[in-house]
C-alpha cells in the first residue's frame, strides 16, 4: 500500500482543512478540492470522503462509517464542524490500527487514506512519509496546549 504526505507548500492542518472543505456538503459540490466554500459537513459527504480514499473501504464498512459520524458529531446536530471531523479521523484510525498509539495510529491512517485524496503522487520513502506526520501532529499538540 502506497503512503503519501502532506502536499507541498502545506502543513498538515491546511491539507486536513482542505479536504474537509471539499467534502462539505459534498453532494451539492462538484467543483475542485481547493475552491469548496463550506464550513460543516454532512453525513454523504463524509461517506462519500471515506468512499473515494483509496482502499479504505476495504477496511471498515458503511455502517461503521455511519456510526463513526454519528459518535463524532454533537447530540441534536446533523454535521460535522472541523474539530469535530478531526475526531471522526481519530476514531476511524483508531479502529483500523487498533493495536498502535492514537498518534501513531492517526499517521499511519492520514498517510494511507486521508492524504492519497489529494492528486499527487505516493511518497517514495515510506518513513519520511510517516515521521514527517507524526513531527506535525506532535507540534499541533504542543502549540494547543499553550
Amino acid at each position: 500500500m502506497s503512503l503519501y504526505t502532506v502536499p507541498p507548500n502545506l502543513t498538515l492542518s491546511e491539507s486536513l482543512h482542505t479536504i474537509f472543505r471539499h467534502y462539505c456538503s459534498s453532494s451539492k459540490h462538484t467543483g475542485s478540492v481547493s475552491e469548496a466554500p463550506f464550513t460543516s459537513m454532512d453525513g454523504v459527504g463524509f461517506a462519500k470522503m471515506c468512499k473515494e480514499a483509496p482502499e479504505l473501504i476495504k477496511y471498515i464498512g458503511r455502517t461503521d462509517i455511519d456510526l463513526i459520524f454519528s459518535k463524532a458529531k454533537p447530540r441534536g446536530v446533523r454535521k460535522l464542524d472541523f474539530d469535530h471531523f478531526l475526531d471522526s479521523l481519530l476514531e476511524l484510525s483508531v479502529r483500523i490500527f487498533p493495536e498502535e498509539s492514537p498518534t501513531i495510529a492517526l499517521a499511519n491512517f492520514l498517510a494511507k487514506f486521508i492524504l492519497a485524496l489529494f492528486d499527487q503522487p505516493p511518497c517514495s520513502d515510506d518513513v519520511q512519509a510517516i515521521e514527517s506526520i507524526i513531527s506535525e501532529l506532535t507540534l499541533q499538540q504542543v502549540d494547543s496546549k499553550q
